[in-house]
């Protein structure tokens, strides 16, 4: 993948936690001492499998110094 800010190649990696990986607007906590305890506003960023880390699929620029992510798509609610 091409860096969107300098246009060279990035490297494909992952992004892991031992907890819930979330975005947290500015102004706004995230406990992370518990895994469900986040901002109602926060966004699932990797997945998290109970006993397994959360992760996700990053790209990672070495020139910029910048990571690139997916936010994963939530899965539907089944409707009743």
């Amino acid at each position: 993948m091409k860096c969107p800010y300098c246009q060279k190649e990035m490297r494909f990696g992952h992004i892991s936690a031992s907890n819930v990986l979330a975005w947290t607007p500015d102004g706004e906590s995230a406990d992370g001492f518990t895994r469900w305890a986040r901002s109602e506003n926060s966004v699932l960023l990797g997945k998290w499998y109970g006993l397994v880390d959360a992760s996700v699929d990053a790209y990672l620029c070495d020139e910029c110094q910048k990571v690139i992510i997916d936010v994963p798509q939530p899965k539907e609610k089944n409707k009743k």
